[in-house]
């Protein structure tokens, strides 16, 4: 293989020659000063000259090595060198490659991006979400306004002149997306601008003080927009500068010779709950490690490094980071990810691990997890209360809908109960809610680690909590319940009125029937007093349990016993079947226990809903019956199974025991076919 001649002295040209090594290809690497050999390690199959050479010296180089290919990658202001590496390939059949470090932003500002055009730039926004606020003038406003989903989404300022107005408008932009008015503008005027157009995106040129970049800059920074930066058009003689990604994409071409990256060191790592002496040693080593930290502002604010640091916590805004960081320097990167207290608890670390495994084959990298003390450990160390048996849940970003059937069940059958929350309205929500018991008691850690820490006990009587920060609770109960393993509730236990009832074994019988998992979603159509759908939902906190009834009387008995036995996740929907399940998420369940004659309407809708749904119809009439057999006879049913059921109970009477008959019923169970 002829060989590669590379002009050093920079990051990049180390970088190279370290990718040719690792490879196997051979080099000379050509550095100017002494400083130059000394920071370039030694490596196998890279031979360092060192020494100024001129355009002769060169061309010798390059006949002793058979060189074919030469890269420049000196400093991009070394324009005597560059110059001087071009006129010694002139008139020769070796091809010349400037490897060009980026021309980076005057802003520090992490959410920046660089396009070479407009159009560029419009086809990178028209994959984002948010609201844009153009600087760019208006003669570049077709580029944007060109991609419908775009459009929308945009503001243009622009200079107050009829020629910039006319462009707008004639770009499709309505009035409010327009503001005409004569620059510069101050750092408040931008701030409240951007604030005033909900704008997540700045748009602008390379247009320097003068034009008031400086000041765009930092409002968008202050604000946490994301920088779009069009690059001025480069020099005549910087036309050949080309990336380290498109440099090596080169060599792979022009060798016929597939380069082996080395893989980006990646560190997905709990940090604590926020002190910084509440960190492990070994997560403190990576970041003192790394060259590249993402993580929320709040934790990159706990940490000290010399990385580079990105404000970064989700997946979808790292990736591109990621990439593109590898693409321009792939030797040597070691990233960390930094995650809230322990990266296995309720910590964002898992749906990390899981979109950079999908990246794996377009981004080499091995990737490793270290855990941190979480705020549950520490609140746990705080009061005393052991969190191995304990019950631990998050209630954060979930509504009260979701966590507080959790909760319930949590205390109600664990000694402990530990759950993270969204804040202080969590903890003032749950004070309000807890039922008066002199066995529960209820703490509150805030901003655990922290010089303001408070561990506190929740009363009735303490005041509402309003400061906002980081809480963690813990509620203990000293006389938990044991689970009950099968449906337990007995019939004189619910409320009834004068609602008919299903009796205790048939309610025993119709739960088996109805073949149940944690997270199902069951329908009760018919529900009536509620006694299936209560007991169903008290079979676990995780089922969705949805009663339809139309009746006010069972309506309201309903919501009696579903308060009675804490069925908090069960809703009560006061509609008529078919028409009531519209808006109702699919079900995995449903029990019809009274159709009103529109049993065939019912199940078309629900196979529409489900085709797999397990559906069980307790029958006690002669016409409902009828209208069974009439679908089973018409291949409409699927899985059919028929119990007929007739419990008798014995019951005291003067000096006798008597059995007591119950009517008769028949439990339908079934899936329905294409043809219902």
């Amino acid at each position: 293989m002829s060989k590669i001649v590379i002009f050093s002295g920079t990051t990049e040209g180390r970088e190279l020659a370290g990718i040719l090594s690792s490879n196997h290809i051979p080099a000379e690497l050509c550095v100017a000063t002494e400083y130059g050999s000394a920071v370039m390690p030694a490596l196998p199959h890279i031979k360092v000259h060192e020494g100024r050479q001129d355009a002769k010296a060169m061309r010798e180089l390059y006949h002793n090595a058979g060189a074919t290919l030469v890269i420049d990658a000196t400093h991009p202001y070394a324009s005597v060198v560059t110059q001087t590496i071009k006129e010694s390939v002139s008139g020769t059949e070796i091809e010349y490659l400037r490897l060009l470090r980026p021309n980076d932003s005057a802003t520090s500002h992490s959410l920046t991006h660089r396009y070479s055009s407009a159009e560029e730039c419009a086809k990178a926004l028209a994959e984002m979400s948010g609201n844009v606020f153009l600087t760019t003038g208006s003669k570049d406003l077709f580029c944007f306004t060109g991609i419908p989903q775009l459009k929308d989404r945009l503001t243009a300022r622009v200079l107050p002149g009829i020629e910039s107005l006319s462009l707008c408008l004639e770009a499709g932009l309505s009035h409010r997306q327009i503001i005409a008015m004569q620059g510069p503008f101050s750092l408040e005027m931008n701030r409240e601008m951007f604030r005033n157009c909900h704008a997540r995106h700045l748009v602008t040129k390379e247009s320097g003080r003068v034009g008031g970049v400086d000041t765009k800059l930092l409002a968008a920074e202050e604000l946490g927009l994301t920088i779009h930066i069009i690059n001025r058009p480069a020099a005549e003689e910087d036309t050949f500068g080309s990336s380290m990604e498109a440099v090596l994409h080169r060599i792979e071409e022009k060798y016929a010779f597939a380069l082996q990256l080395p893989a980006m060191e990646i560190t997905l790592a709990g940090i604590g709950c926020g002190n910084e002496y509440a960190m492990t040693r070994e997560v403190e080593k990576a970041i003192e490690e790394a060259t590249v930290v993402f993580g929320a502002k709040r934790l990159l604010e706990t940490i000290r490094c010399q990385a580079r640091t990105y404000p970064y916590y989700l997946s979808q805004d790292i990736l591109p980071k990621l990439k593109e960081l590898y693409h321009q320097h792939p030797l040597g990167q070691k990233v960390v990810i930094l995650f809230s207290g322990d990266s296995g608890c309720y910590s964002g670390a898992a749906r990390m691990k899981e979109a950079l495994a999908a990246k794996k084959d377009s981004l080499p990298m091995n990737v490793r997890i270290l855990p941190g003390v979480s705020s549950i450990q520490m609140m746990s160390a705080r009061l005393a209360i052991p969190w191995q048996d304990a019950a631990i849940l998050s209630l954060h970003g979930k509504s009260q809908d979701t966590w507080q059937p959790l909760l319930s069940d949590a205390i109600r059958y664990h000694n402990a109960t530990f759950f993270l929350t969204s804040g202080y309205e969590d903890i003032e929500q749950i004070r309000l809610l807890l039922p008066k018991d002199k066995n529960l008691h209820f703490y509150a850690g805030y901003n655990l680690s922290y010089e303001d820490e408070v561990v506190t006990k929740v009363t009735e009587e303490t005041p509402p909590f309003v400061q906002k920060g980081l809480y963690v609770g813990v509620i203990q109960n000293n006389a938990p319940q044991h689970r009950p393993l099968l449906p337990w509730i007995k019939d004189e236990e619910f409320l009834r009125g004068n609602v008919p009832m299903t009796k205790e074994e048939i309610r025993k019988l119709t739960l088996c029937q109805l073949n149940l998992k944690e997270d199902s979603v069951l329908y009760d159509i018919g529900a009536g007093t509620g006694s299936i759908c209560v007991q169903a939902a008290c079979l676990s906190p995780r089922l969705s349990v949805y009663a339809l009834e139309y009746k006010e009387e069972a309506l309201q008995l309903i919501k009696e016993n579903a308060a009675r036995f804490h069925a908090y996740n069960l809703h009560v929907i006061p509609a008529f079947a078919p028409e009531g399940l519209q808006d109702l998420p699919p079900a995995n369940s449903a029990l019809i226990g009274g159709s009103k004659g529109q049993l065939p309407s019912i199940l078309k809708v629900l196979h529409r809903m489900n085709p797999k749904m397990q559906i069980v119809v307790n029958v006690a009439s002669l016409e409902t019956l009828s209208a069974i057999q009439q679908l089973l006879a018409e291949e409409k049913l699927a899985d059919f199974e028929m119990i007929q059921l007739q419990s008798n109970r014995v019951k005291p009477l003067g000096n006798y025991h008597l059995f007591d008959s119950n009517n008769p019923v028949y439990l339908c169970s079934f899936k329905t076919t294409e043809r219902i």
